[in-house]
Parts: C-alpha cells; structure tokens; sequence
C-alpha cells in the first residue's frame, strides 16, 4: 500500500463522528445547491464549503456519518431511570400476550395522531393501546437521540430526570398504534409500507417487523412498485414531536361526531378540562396520573436513588 493511501486511510480513521440524519443531509444539500447558484462554485466546492460550516471536515465526512449514525444511536441505552419507569409501567398494565407477539414476530406501526384522523377502518387491522410501553423502548431512545444531535451533550441530556420523564410522554402522546392481525406479515419496510398505505395516505412513522424496530425518518428512501413512496424532505415526518402541540390537536380524534359539536360550543376552560380527562382515559395517560405522586413522580426518584 502507498504511502499517500495510508495517509489517507490514517486520516479517514481520525475523522470525529458527528450524529447525522437524512433529514439534516438533505437541508445541507440545500445550502450548498444555493451556495452553487451565489457563487457560480462547482457544487463539489459548495458541499464541501457547507460541510465545513456545519462542523464537519468535508462533504465525505457528512456521508460517512450518515451511514454511522443509525447503529451508533441505537447502541446508546434509554437512562435506567426510564427503563425502570418502564417496567414499573409493565407490571401494573402488562400488554397481553397477542400483542407482545405482534411486536416480536408481526406488524405494529406508528401514525402521527394528526393524521390518524384521516384513518380508513380495516378488517386486518387493530390499534394497540395496550403495547404503548413495548413501542416506547425504542420509540423513546430514538426520539431522545435526536434532540441537538449534533453537540456533545443533547438538549434531553441537560434536562432534569423529571424533565426527561415529562419530555418522552409528551413524545408519546403524538402517536398512534396499530397492529396488523392478518395471515401475512410484511417482511420489508417497503411492503409495511405497502400494507399500511390500506388504512392511510400518510406513511407511518415508525414500524415494528418481526421484532426489527425502524424509524422511518431515517430510510433514505422507500419505493412501492417502482414508485418513491418516502424520501427524506421538509415534508416528511420526522420523529420529533412538534413543539407546542395543544391537547386539541392530540387527543381531539377521541372525540365522536356528537362531542365535536358539543366541545365547539364550550368555553376554552371547558375545553380543556375535558381534554384533560380524555389523556387521562389513554393508556399512557391511566399510567401518567394515576395517581400523579406515584405514577410520574416517584418512579425518576426511586430510580435515582439506585
């Protein structure tokens, strides 16, 4: 091997790993195509230029921490005062036996609550309240691992264990879950694809394959019969929950055809209070407060005390 190889190879392997989404390569490729256009650069030069602000030592770097990034954030464990919230959550409100085999060896997917408004009734498909704290194992770790991954010590990082709690709960309450009940269990992404375009336009966010846990913000790209049915863009939904979502816009699907015509008649403190009750009835919610001191409280205590 020459010399310069070496060199190189020497010089790759040195290269500090930064936390990269499809997502954020594609906002990127943003920037340098209008660098390109400012300038009259190659685009070469403006990927390469716009990497270098963003931290990175060149357009390969950002690349290559693509490719990195799925094994090395998943390799990252949940704090255990939130593992243990967890099991504590399992214990009082075990998922039956059905569902916990959905998550191992069939189909669950998750929809944006948002969306899920616009769902299609389904006779092969049920929704599964009952395996929130299943899904929220790696539905949490990949939500976490998100926030400020590109600095050395993430934004969840620097909440307190209460806050973490409060955080990932919040996340939780944005989506849905639905569990595939017919003979054949898609074995791909594409084809859970495929299957879940029978109940809704929108893609889901995340799915669960025969135990193999994907978030689909982070496929680069998802193509059913031929056509790019996902791909990383402004419009594609991420893990991320948007901030200042009311409770309107998460628990409002819960309410029937009659109730929406009462709730628009209510004052905003009526609104809200039966909102409250409505999160209160969820299955995260019967474990957020019942009750508050030792269901949301107590559990981040106990877990820092170990």
């Amino acid at each position: 091997m020459s010399t310069g190889l070496i060199r190189d190879n020497m010089r790759e392997r040195a290269m500090n790993f930064l936390p990269t989404t499809a997502t954020a390569v594609e906002k990127l490729k943003r920037q340098a195509k209008d660098l390109r256009r400012t300038t009259g650069t190659s685009l070469a030069v403006a990927q390469d230029a716009v990497a270098k602000q963003h931290g990175y030592m060149h357009w390969k770097h950002v690349t290559e921490c693509l490719k990195r990034t799925p094994s090395h954030r998943h390799n990252r464990p949940l704090p255990k005062h939130l593992l243990d919230w967890l099991d504590r959550a399992a214990a009082s409100d075990p998922a039956p036996d059905s569902t916990r085999e959905a998550f191992d060896r069939g189909f669950v997917f998750a929809i944006d609550v948002k969306e899920s408004e616009n769902l299609t009734p389904h006779p092969e498909y049920i929704e599964c309240e009952d395996g929130w704290h299943i899904a929220a194992r790696q539905l949490w770790q990949s939500l976490v691992q998100k926030m400020d991954a590109d600095s050395v010590q993430s934004a969840f990082e620097r909440l307190t264990p209460e806050g973490q709690l409060r955080t990932v709960l919040d996340a939780l309450t944005n989506y849905r879950f639905f569990q595939y009940v017919g003979l054949h269990v898609p074995s791909s992404p594409e084809n859970a694809f495929k299957h879940a375009r029978s109940l809704t336009s929108c893609p889901p966010t995340h799915v669960w394959i025969k135990g193999r846990f994907v978030d689909v913000s982070e496929l680069a790209e998802v193509r059913i019969d031929g056509q790019v049915d996902h791909s990383p863009n402004p419009g594609t939904h991420t893990a991320m929950p948007e901030k200042g979502r009311t409770r309107l816009e998460k628990f409002g699907h819960l309410l029937n055809k009659e109730e929406r015509i009462l709730f628009g008649s209510m004052s905003v403190s009526e609104q809200e209070g039966w909102l409250f009750e409505l999160e209160k009835r969820t299955r995260v919610g019967r474990s957020r407060y019942r009750p508050v001191s030792t269901s949301v409280t107590m559990p981040w205590k106990d877990a820092s005390k170990t």
